[in-house]
């Protein structure tokens, strides 16, 4: 009797793991719409480099490593040209 106990409850959670990752799926899925949306809306330079980091860490939390590089290549487009926009220069950035 406690065998078949010790089976049911084996069995039930035989797919928890499964039912755990796709939920961890649905959160990066929903944070990775959530970021872009944002960075989509925004407009202003140092506004559109601050969302396309956030996009970056929401690709990064997701081990998407391909996305994350791509990003990573918008996020420093876009905080350069904020930075160009205030008159700053990036630490690593040589002065013309």
């Amino acid at each position: 009797m406690r065998g078949w106990a010790i089976l049911a409850v084996g069995l039930l959670c035989a797919g928890c793991g499964q039912v755990a990752d796709a939920q961890a799926n649905l959160l990066h899925t929903i944070r990775i719409k959530d970021a872009v949306g944002d960075y989509e809306k925004a407009r202003a330079p140092l506004d559109r480099c601050v969302k396309a980091k956030l996009v970056v860490a929401a690709y990064s939390e997701a081990h998407d490593s391909a996305e994350t590089e791509a990003w990573t290549a918008r996020e420093n487009e876009d905080c350069r040209a904020a930075a160009s926009a205030m008159g700053a220069t990036l630490p690593g950035s040589a002065r013309p």
